[in-house]
């Protein structure tokens, strides 16, 4: 469902005009703590993050996807200039586990390292707090990614111009 959510990205950075892209995913089986994903994610309500353990600092792509067993909440963080991580919770229980719902989480915490926050709409990707919507609210039977606002759209591009070019 990761390389699902990035080709999401790629498609709507795309279609709004964008040259900016997420690149290939690199699957890796690696153990990440859990109770590391826990305090950073406790530590995004305005606690101190805390320090980035060596084996995450070692993996050398920029942005990681840490699908975890846990119990928090979902989270994107940036963990130095150059390197970002999502963590996903434990997506085995409902609403989690109910279709469609990991593959739109993901992509959601991917919109904000891309620069987008939450809005209040529950039929869009990026609704979330202080809103009411919850990860649940992606459920559907068929297997689908909750569209952008306008706003968003014309969002990533003021981020990311027609001009844009990676350093």
């Amino acid at each position: 469902m990761t390389e699902d959510a990035v080709d999401f990205w790629n498609r709507r950075l795309s279609e709004v005009g964008t040259p900016f892209r997420f690149g290939p995913v690199t699957r890796r089986i690696q153990m990440i703590s859990v109770d590391y994903l826990e305090e950073l994610s406790q530590s995004l309500g305005g606690g101190q993050k805390p320090p980035t353990p060596q084996p995450i600092a070692d993996i050398p792509e920029d942005i990681i996807v840490a699908l975890s067993d846990g119990d928090f909440v979902s989270f994107s963080s940036r963990l130095d200039p150059e390197k970002k991580l999502v963590g996903i919770r434990d997506c085995s229980d409902a609403p989690l586990n109910l279709n469609n719902v990991q593959r739109n989480l993901i992509a959601h915490e991917l919109g904000h390292l891309l620069g987008l926050g939450h809005n209040n709409d529950p039929t869009k990707l990026m609704c979330g707090r202080p809103a009411t919507c919850r990860p649940g609210d992606y459920h559907c039977e068929i297997d689908e990614f909750f569209p952008l606002t306008s706003w968003e759209k014309a969002h990533l591009l003021r981020l990311y111009p027609a001009s844009w070019a990676p350093e």
